[in-house]
């Protein structure tokens, strides 16, 4: 399989990672709305998910590097 195509499948199964989990990943977005008003939006919550779903169940499939890139990425556009 080629590197995009593996991308694609990868980025295919965090959305449905996402929304499998999404009770369980409330929980900690609300608890970040609730111990960050003033810093978070609720706006954000889905990139939110996407983060804790990232770190709880698929950091080891994700090389440090690539999550840092995300997550300096996002920063900027929040």
């Amino acid at each position: 399989m080629s590197k995009e195509t593996i991308e694609r499948m990868f980025i295919k199964q965090v959305f449905y990672g996402v929304l499998r989990y999404t009770d369980f990943l409330k929980v900690f977005t609300e608890s970040l709305f609730t111990s960050k008003p003033s810093s978070t939006e609720r706006k954000d919550e889905t990139l939110f998910s996407i983060f804790v779903y990232l770190t709880i169940f698929r950091l080891d499939e994700l090389p440090l590097d690539d999550f840092k890139s995300l997550v300096l990425v996002s920063y900027r556009i929040i």
